[in-house]
């Protein structure tokens, strides 16, 4: 039986725990857990906290769940109700750092190295750790637009089409802000790692 659910699209999912199969919420947890939880991390850098918005954005989803219409991706639905969620938090919450695994990208590398002029070997995993807590605490000086489709891209794990389905905008357009916004965390990053040398 849970071949059969592991092979279920999202609402197929959906439609089964309204019928009252409580099933369906569990593999739908297990399906979002880590893309809701990076979600989470990039805003309030702590994993604690990003622990505990998981769970108050399940609870937000079991309690809402008949208000989903199907008129968009399930995907898609969470997001908004795991980013109010999130936001919710952070007005309550003041966030603190903690280290964090960098977020993978399509190629398999990551955002982190992705942003770097040269990726750093195996031996500098820690300092990708710090490397990667640091670019999650730049992700507020990117233009609204720039960071929407990162988070939706990489936390998220939307694929462009549903990005450009979701933000009324050109598939075209997805792409190139993305580009634009790697590029303008390049720069942030290469910025702020300069003017802390220089203070060192």
């Amino acid at each position: 039986m849970q071949r059969t659910y592991d092979e279920m699209t999202d609402e197929q999912l959906v439609e089964q725990y309204m019928a009252g199969d409580a099933a369906g919420m569990e593999v739908l947890y297990n399906r979002f857990f880590d893309r809701i939880y990076r979600l989470a991390y990039s805003k309030l850098l702590n994993d604690q906290d990003a622990q505990d918005a998981v769970s108050a954005v399940f609870l937000k989803l079991v309690r809402s769940i008949d208000s989903f219409r199907g008129e968009s991706k399930l995907s898609t639905w969470i997001y908004t109700v795991a980013n109010n969620a999130i936001m919710d938090m952070i007005r309550r919450r003041r966030p603190t750092l903690s280290i964090h695994s960098a977020i993978e990208t399509d190629d398999g590398d990551t955002i982190v190295r992705e942003l770097e002029d040269d990726a750093p070997g195996p031996e500098q995993l820690a300092v990708d750790d710090d490397f990667a807590r640091f670019v999650y605490s730049k992700l507020d000086e990117l233009p609204p637009a720039q960071r929407a489709v990162i988070e939706l891209r990489y936390f998220m794990e939307l694929s462009y089409q549903d990005i450009a389905d979701r933000l009324g905008i050109e598939l075209g357009t997805v792409k190139s802000r993305i580009n634009r916004a790697v590029a303008a965390l390049r720069t942030i990053v290469n910025r702020d790692e300069v003017s802390a040398d220089a203070r060192g």
